[in-house]
């Protein structure tokens, strides 16, 4: 069950924020030049191309490290939820869907459009979004000979959501040229702001990960880290909690990012959950490579849930361990591991 709290992280000596334990866990980080997205099935006209800043963690224990062992991440014990946060405006009921076992059009829209617009370099083909037994397959294709030369995939909720928990198991596509994402959206499509919390994927190199955010089109401090494993080569838990003060993300239920407290980038404006695989336009490959995948290439979600801020519902990771994937005891996911 998941439950609603601000989190720290506990050392031997101290507690400090995750963002603290950040900062002193790695001597420095660098400033990267990066391309930020907004994925809005094709229906946002945003800058198809800018520069953003970006921190960068590193797995690796810095040589001239300040302290002498690396500080363990690890999340507090959940704290009672507080009564006192509102819940944003139109955001829906909590829910987990398993899609392997389920139709995806019970709770998502798949997207369709017909041609290429902002940075986006395929049609979004609701044919690409298969259901199999390991979950949805959302596939990017090449089609030679067409006008447009790729066709992407993309799934977003029929609901609105807004302040709560959310957390995926995915598999993600390898392959230069391809990105991965798992986000909340809105935007001018809509009338409202652009709002969004998101985890994407390069898949030029599947053993990062990225954290970004925005409010009204403004993006915050976003993050990006080097993974213990390779995230295209077996299911991983992913997850974000969006309340008003903070944004915290998570992988495999270790606490990795948050923001400062009451950062003025978090979003405010509740919007639909999405999960996309796709590439981009040639002058997007200086962020996610030149298109070198195999047609057909897939990341595969196999669960997604929903907790609202204030609630207590099932999720995803009630019922999927890293360490099971692939094994009897964790039939749903058992054949996503290689």
């Amino acid at each position: 069950m998941s439950h609603f709290g601000l989190i720290s992280v506990t050392t031997a000596r101290r507690t400090v924020s995750v963002l603290d334990v950040m900062m002193f866990a790695v001597v420095s980080a660098a400033l990267v030049t990066g391309f930020a997205v907004s994925v809005a099935g094709g229906q946002d006209a945003l800058a198809s191309s800018y520069q953003q800043a970006q921190i960068y963690y590193p797995v690796e224990k810095p040589a001239a490290a300040a302290i002498q062992e690396p500080v363990a991440i690890k999340p507090a014990a959940p704290t009672e939820s507080n009564p006192t946060i509102k819940q944003l405006a139109k955001s829906g009921h909590g829910f987990r869907s398993t899609f392997g076992s389920e139709s995806i059009e019970d709770k998502f829209w798949l997207s369709e459009t017909h041609a290429i617009d902002t940075f986006y370099g395929g049609r979004w083909a609701p044919e690409n979004a298969i259901t199999t037994p390991q979950g949805l397959a959302l596939q990017v294709k090449r089609e030679p000979g067409q006008d447009i030369p790729f066709s992407i995939a993309e799934a977003r909720s029929k609901q609105r959501v807004g302040y709560g928990r959310y957390e995926a198991v995915m598999q993600v596509g390898k392959g230069s040229g391809l990105v991965s994402a798992f986000f909340t959206y809105t935007g001018p499509y809509a009338g409202d702001p652009h709002d969004e919390v998101d985890i994407e994927f390069l898949g030029k190199d599947t053993s990062k990960v990225e954290f970004n955010y925005w409010r009204n089109g403004k993006h915050g401090k976003n993050a990006k880290f080097d993974l213990p494993f390779d995230a295209s080569a077996a299911p991983h838990l992913y997850a974000f909690e969006w309340l008003p003060d903070r944004i915290t993300w998570y992988v495999d239920g270790v606490a990795y990012y948050s923001t400062e407290p009451d950062d003025a980038f978090i979003p405010r404006t509740s919007g639909r959950l999405y999960f996309s695989h796709w590439t981009g336009v040639p002058k997007m490959q200086g962020w996610h490579g030149k298109p070198k995948f195999k047609s057909g290439e897939a990341t595969i979600v196999s669960c997604t849930s929903f907790t609202p801020v204030n609630e207590s519902t099932q999720t995803c990771g009630d019922s999927f361990r890293p360490t099971l994937a692939g094994t009897a005891e964790n039939h749903i996911y058992a054949t996503l591991s290689p």
